[in-house]
């Protein structure tokens, strides 16, 4: 498919990809959301969730390997001042994936290895989590409201690819879906600096939901009513607390350690 030259901020395509990093709302209302980069547009392909694939006009030799893996998707090729104008970095790559925004996944669709967020707020903590959450082999992620869109920039850049293989589910009440876990056999592990040693834990079982708290005010009280575990992670030092991707991924690859253990058994 020959690829289409675009020179103008005012062309009807351009205005809308430069709405896509303004807002969770913006994306949920155009159904798109940018993926950019080389790394990560290339993920986007690779994953099989990329609509279309904007190159700079300048970098299309040095991209054709990613235009060749576009196949028969459109491919756009961008004055250098378009694709600044759509992209968030600061210095564009040169490169970006307009990507489908996903539909809410089906609880029933998200496996048994789940991470339900509560309220955490950083983008880059948002993205770490599902970063390790897919190198640790974690299925699905829950999330509450007040929780960052792990679509929007920073989360996507910090997640490497992350957000193309966890599907997600953005909950109206998180406790309620937490309970209906619990119901269902999971064990529900709240971090809690209150809670019994991590490490002293019992034996989990084959189904696990991992909750991780705002990153100043914690699990909030709704939800951690309905934890059915509530562990907290040593502290031996002289600080307060862990960062909110720190103590998921400590708890995760834990969590993993013991899954491996058993296999050798």
């Amino acid at each position: 498919m020959r690829a289409e030259i675009i020179t103008s901020l005012q062309n009807p395509q351009v205005k809308l990809w430069r709405t896509l990093n303004r807002s969770r709302a913006e994306r949920v209302k155009s159904g798109l959301y940018l993926a950019e980069g080389e790394h990560m547009a290339g993920e986007a392909l690779q994953e099989e969730k990329a609509l279309a694939l904007l190159v700079s006009q300048q970098a299309e030799d040095k991209y054709a390997a990613l235009i060749h893996a576009a196949d028969v998707l459109p491919v756009y090729l961008l004055a250098d001042y378009v694709m600044a104008a759509i992209c968030d970095a600061k210095t564009p790559q040169g490169v970006a994936a307009v990507c489908a925004y996903p539909q809410d996944a089906d609880v029933a669709s998200l496996g048994h290895w789940l991470v339900a967020l509560d309220g955490v707020q950083d983008p880059g903590n948002v993205g770490t989590i599902i970063r390790t959450m897919d190198a640790a082999g974690f299925t699905g992620l829950l999330m509450d409201e007040k929780t960052a869109d792990p679509y929007a920039p920073k989360p996507l850049r910090a997640s490497m690819g992350g957000v193309f293989r966890i599907p997600a589910l953005r909950c109206e009440s998180l406790p309620q879906q937490l309970d209906a876990l619990a119901k269902a056999g999971y064990a529900v592990i709240a971090g809690d600096l209150h809670g019994q040693p991590f490490y002293d834990r019992p034996p989990m079982s084959d189904k696990v939901c991992v909750v991780i708290g705002n990153e100043g005010a914690g699990i909030s009280p709704a939800v951690l009513e309905k934890a059915t575990l509530r562990l907290k992670l040593p502290i031996p030092g002289k600080a307060e607390s862990l960062n909110a991707a720190v103590a998921g991924s400590i708890m995760m690859y834990d969590l993993l350690r013991e899954t491996l253990g058993k296999r050798r058994d």
